[in-house]
């Protein structure tokens, strides 16, 4: 077995007679900068526009170019700029199946109105995913009413 042999950034690496790496043992120790793309990102950004007569840095002027296509109408610079400032939207986890047939119901929590949907049943799916059948009479007791 080779052993012992080093990197330029003097990192043992431990390879077996066929030249491959041993378990556990890495041809790249040191890595990869942690966030280094990030930090150039950032950077570039960062950097001040002075062309055709701005003064702002990049980030700036791609905020205003969003801004000025949410303003013409644009419904993908409109959810960007709404996920940014008001965060994504949770999407509501419900499926109302056929009439006459119960309700699946994903997360608990829901209003009284919502019981007012099932005819006489309603799937309940917990959280690790089992689901069981409710009859409606027992559901006033799972649902909080708010």
């Amino acid at each position: 077995m080779e052993k012992n042999k080093k990197t330029s950034s003097k990192h043992e690496i431990i390879r077996d007679e066929h030249g491959q790496f041993v378990k556990g043992s890495s041809g790249n120790p040191g890595g990869r900068p942690t966030k280094h793309l990030t930090k150039l990102l950032r950077n570039k950004l960062d950097e001040i526009l002075i062309a055709d007569g701005l003064n702002m840095t990049i980030a700036e002027h791609m905020i205003d170019q969003a801004v000025k296509l949410a303003y013409r109408g644009d419904m993908q610079a409109i959810k960007w700029i709404f996920e940014r400032v008001e965060g994504r939207p949770i999407p509501m986890k419900i499926e109302i199946l056929n009439q006459k047939k119960p309700i699946r119901i994903l997360d608990m929590g829901f209003t009284e109105s919502l019981k007012e949907l099932a005819d006489d049943e309603v799937i309940v799916v917990e959280k690790d995913g089992s689901e069981r059948i409710v009859n409606k009479r027992e559901f006033d007791t799972i649902v909080e009413v708010g």
